[in-house]
């Protein structure tokens, strides 16, 4: 896979080794841009790091989570500490080759890599459209950001990758919406709802749907929602009465 396309994002990074190493795999395989969300290095130090991909480091861009999603088709999300329950939905996790056909499949996408320390936190991973971890085998998960992102962009760059059809974020946030408003008006908790939502919007990156098998899923929850409001108005009504 070319990764002229791809894209790699650092959040809250501190150590201006990791920010110059990274800087370095990106010119190792030929990814042009990094993005840093709040940023707390010396870049001086970094560029030493960098060494010939100084270039990639000069270029990076500063901005937020808001401007990255406007940017990119595909956010993914990295993370050391997967979902034990199924419900911590912002924590499951698919394998770096299953992130691969993802990536290979998307307009555009971006690698989001979290702290040096703590990594992501759970409201950036639920920003993110699908999240992946690197299984270490052994009880001690967490990598160096810089080894990480090593290992991922030598996943992306192998070849061949199973392409997967991925619906538009349009439509992904379309759907994803239309299950939030079903599951409030069923009767779920916001917090539940919410959960709920996200979880839609994966679903839609994992089954393949195209654009109209969407838009007739859409359709129903629609439908479906109107049909719960308006009894419940009507159960209201008779019971003034």
């Amino acid at each position: 896979m070319r990764l002229e396309k791809l894209s790699v994002t650092l959040v809250g990074s501190e150590y201006p080794i990791n920010v110059g190493y990274t800087a370095r795999l990106l010119k190792n395989f030929g990814v042009r841009k990094l993005y840093l969300i709040e940023p707390n290095f010396d870049r001086r130090v970094a560029s030493v790091y960098a060494a010939h991909g100084s270039d990639v480091l000069d270029s990076a861009e500063e901005t937020d989570f808001n401007a990255l999603r406007a940017g990119h088709d595909l956010l993914v999300g990295t993370t050391a500490v997967t979902a034990i329950r199924r419900a911590n939905v912002n924590r499951l996790s698919v394998s770096p080759e299953e992130m691969a056909g993802y990536v290979a499949s998307s307009k555009s996408a971006s690698l989001v890599f979290g702290r040096d320390t703590t990594g992501l936190r759970n409201d950036e991973l639920a920003r993110c459209d699908v999240t992946t971890s690197i299984s270490t085998g052994t009880g001690y998960k967490t990598l160096n950001v810089s080894h990480s992102i090593g290992i991922l962009l030598y996943v992306l760059s192998r070849s061949p990758v199973a392409r997967r059809r991925l619906p538009d974020l349009g439509e992904r946030d379309v759907f994803a919406a239309y299950a939030y408003e079903l599951a409030l008006v069923a009767g779920l908790q916001k917090h539940r709802a919410e959960r709920l939502g996200r979880l839609a919007r994966r679903m839609t990156l994992r089954s393949q749907l195209d654009g109209k098998e969407i838009g007739l899923l859409v359709s129903l929850l629609r439908r479906a929602t109107k049909a719960i409001s308006e009894k419940g108005v009507a159960d209201q009504a008779r019971s003034k009465t």
